[in-house]
Order: structure tokens, then sequence, then C-alpha cells
């Protein structure tokens, strides 16, 4: 066990971000989501390096699969499975336009100088996001990476980010957080009934003689 722990170790050490993986890092670091999944920055680059070598029949269903898993990772705080589905996710979008590494690294040159007040989002429901991303034709590189950040951006602004919902969908720290509302609701209680009595001096009404 230790010996395999230690080979894990040198060979996440020796680990080489791909340029996709950057890409889409830099990509997903400009969302809501960005700041949630910061710890897990180096995992989201491993998991985006190895899904270059995946094999996809069907690039919407598994890209929409992928958002969904995230989407579900994310609202019941799995930050780090949200990480590798999101890596996946943004990774395969890449892929589906045929960017390969060395396309990838003349994007990422795009992406680190780019504009980002010029990026727009859309409302569009996440299924006409990923068909308007499929179908599109690039004129550029820049055009490319523009859309890429748009598209993105916009797919991850529907990502369940807020603290306190989250704390709602995480079965543990949701029986923590009905718990302690509760010990705030009973505390209140009884210190209001109390300050009832102090102030009413005892007397008790006795009604009509």
């Amino acid at each position: 066990m230790i010996a395999l722990l230690l080979i894990g170790l040198v060979l996440t050490l020796q680990f080489t971000p791909s340029y996709t993986s950057e890409v889409c890092w830099i990509t997903l670091s400009h969302s809501r989501v960005g700041g949630v999944l910061q710890p897990y920055e180096r995992m989201f680059k491993v998991w985006s390096t190895r899904a270059i070598e995946l094999e996809v029949e069907d690039f919407k269903r598994t890209i929409i699969d992928y958002y969904l898993m995230a989407r579900d990772s994310i609202l019941r705080n799995r930050l780090e499975d949200a990480s590798v589905e999101l890596a996946v996710m943004m990774t395969l979008m890449l892929k589906a336009k045929g960017v390969d590494e060395d396309m990838a690294l003349r994007i990422l040159d795009i992406v680190r100088r780019m504009d980002w007040g010029r990026v727009r989002l859309s409302d569009s429901p996440v299924g006409e996001l990923i068909d308007e991303w499929l179908d599109y034709t690039p004129k550029s590189l820049e055009d490319l990476a523009y859309k890429y950040a748009s598209v993105c951006l916009s797919i991850l602004d529907r990502m369940p980010v807020d603290s306190f919902v989250r704390v709602l969908f995480t079965p543990i720290l949701r029986e923590m957080y009905i718990a302690g509302l509760v010990a705030i609701v009973v505390t209140c209680s009884y210190f209001v009934v109390k300050r009832v009595k102090v102030e009413a001096g005892g007397v008790r009404y006795e009604g009509y003689r």
C-alpha cells in the first residue's frame, strides 16, 4: 500500500498539464464556479489532460451528462467530483471542434490576453447552448476562443454555487443546520417566556368577579 502511494505521488509530481487543460482552467477561473473549485486546480488539469484521449460517439449527450453530474456534485458539496466532471466536459467541448494540442497552444495565448469584458453570456437552455457550439463554424482562432468562453461561462453560470443552497443539499451539513436552527428557536422561546414572566411581575389575571 505504501509503495502504491509513493508511486502515485511521484506520478503526480511529474504531471505536466496539457495546453488544453490550461485553456479550460483559465476559462473556468473567470466563472463563479472557479472560486469554489480553486483548491482542485491540479485535479482539474489532470483529468482535463486525460480527457483528451477519450473516444466519444455522441458529443452532445456526453457533454450534457457531464454537466448534469457536475451540477449534482456541486449541489451536494462534492467539489472534488465536480472538478473532474467539469474538466471532462470542458475538454470534450474543445475536442468536439477538432482542437488538438497544437491548436490549444495558440488558443492559450489568445485566452491569456483575452478581454473578458467582451465575453457575452446567454440565458439559453444548456441543450441549446451545446447545439449552438457544435453547429458553430469559427472564423478564426480568436473567434473560437471568444465563442468557447461565452458558451462555457453561460453554462457554468447555471451551477448552484451559493453556499446556503449547497448546505441544504448536503446530508450531514443539512442535518447540522436544521439542528442548529431548532436549538436557536428553542433557546429564543425560553428567554422570551422568561422575560414576559419577569416583566409581568408574577401578576395573574383573575378575570371578572
